[in-house]
């Protein structure tokens, strides 16, 4: 048939996606979907920073501070929501270009970031002004600059820049220290001075985004450290627990949320005193059960098997650079769900799962180019589908249920 003959090449995945982006913007503010009031903290510190010269350290200390301007600028300028837009849109064509280039497949690439701008989850996080996909889209210009470009100091600003968005891009750093030992060799003259030079200029775009905390004194950035980790130590205690609970809903679309009860603790800051109370997310004394039913995507039950698939191929047969990078990356991602299994933790690693889930299909799909076009535009329409009925509300986003002690 002609239509199985067609060519994924950048036209028709720019027509493609104004189809999704189309999509998308018709039913951006739809009600039914979750809402994330996070983001109105993250507005209405950011708007203190940019028109009030707030420093960060007083207002959400919690994180760093970029993404908080970013969004305090956007918002102020009246652009937040179409720079939303334009980061979800970002982020899948630099994983299109990042799948096709490493896997040499224009149609895996399509593949992988078609999937990613279509996944609810995706959606929906890019819907309010939050800090992860902020960070997501950083972190993945730093990796096509350093795989793509192969340029060391631009890699380098945008992975301190997406660390200055949130800490959940940092543990990436171990990727890139991958990429620079099958690049140069361990330990070797042109490896320690490429390291070198990506953390200097990393850190050093890190730190020029605490600039205003030094209004408060000579101290006052490592002051504000020192509340960040003391807080995210607390907040998330990376458990046991939350991370099964993260995990859980990553395998099955099912989380479990069980009240705690309260904990208080108080931190010291330069010039105050701040009282945080925990309650574990959910309000009352009693079990919630939530089932994600229109929850990500078609292949969001294939993610953690595709990884898994992948690390085998990778520890039980001669593997190269790429399935090694795709796999270690993919594991690496898997730790910015461990705080816990809310929406907007995945997004930091949807990109990379999708990527190892378009490695298993190049696995299984070797030297079958006509069966590859089909799965591709067979899972391409079924997914359109499952996405449109859920951003219209025929198919619930997720539905909860109330269990009794």
């Amino acid at each position: 048939m002609n239509y199985l003959k067609f060519k994924i090449n950048i036209t028709s995945f720019f027509v493609f996606y104004c189809l999704v982006i189309l999509l998308i913007v018709s039913i951006f503010h739809a009600t039914f979907l979750p809402s994330y009031d996070d983001e109105s903290v993250y507005i209405r510190c950011g708007l203190n920073y940019v028109t009030y010269f707030t420093p960060p350290m007083n207002c959400n200390f919690e994180h760093p501070p970029l993404g908080k301007y970013l969004i305090g600028f956007a918002t102020l300028f009246g652009f937040g929501r179409f720079f939303y837009l334009f980061l979800m849109f970002g982020s899948s064509l630099l994983v299109y270009f990042l799948v096709k280039n490493l896997f040499a497949s224009e149609l895996l690439g399509f593949f992988a970031g078609f999937f990613l701008i279509l996944d609810t989850v995706f959606i929906n996080s890019h819907r309010f002004l939050l800090l992860d996909p902020l960070a997501v889209f950083f972190f993945l210009l730093s990796l096509y600059f350093v795989l793509s470009r192969s340029s060391l100091i631009a890699s380098g600003v945008f992975f301190g820049l997406g660390v200055a968005c949130k800490f959940s891009v940092a543990p990436y750093f171990l990727v890139f220290m991958y990429v620079f030992v099958k690049r140069w060799g361990f330990v070797s003259r042109r490896f320690i001075k490429g390291l070198f030079v990506f953390v200097c200029v990393a850190l050093v775009s890190y730190l020029l985004t605490y600039v205003a905390d030094l209004m408060l004194g000579p101290y006052a950035v490592i002051q504000h450290h020192i509340d960040m980790f003391s807080y995210m130590s607390w907040r998330h205690g990376f458990s046991l627990p939350i991370a099964v609970n993260g995990l859980m809903k990553l395998i099955s679309k099912v989380e479990v949320w069980r009240y705690g009860g309260d904990f208080t603790l108080t931190f010291s800051t330069v010039d105050s005193t701040q009282v945080l109370i925990n309650s574990t997310f959910v309000p009352g004394s009693d079990s919630f059960v939530y089932l994600g039913l229109g929850l990500g995507s078609v292949f969001w039950y294939v993610m953690l098997p595709s990884l898994l698939i992948n690390t085998y191929y990778v520890l039980t047969r001669e593997s190269g650079f790429i399935e090694s990078l795709v796999c270690l990356a993919g594991w690496v991602s898997l730790t910015t769900i461990l705080p816990g299994p809310l929406d907007w933790y995945y997004v930091n690693a949807l990109p990379l799962l999708y990527a190892n889930v378009a490695l298993l299909v190049k696995h299984l799909m070797r030297s079958r180019e006509y069966f590859l076009k089909h799965l591709v535009l067979s899972s391409v329409v079924v997914q359109f589908l499952v996405t449109s009925l859920t951003l219209a509300g025929f198919i619930p986003y997720r539905i909860g249920f109330f269990l009794p002690r």
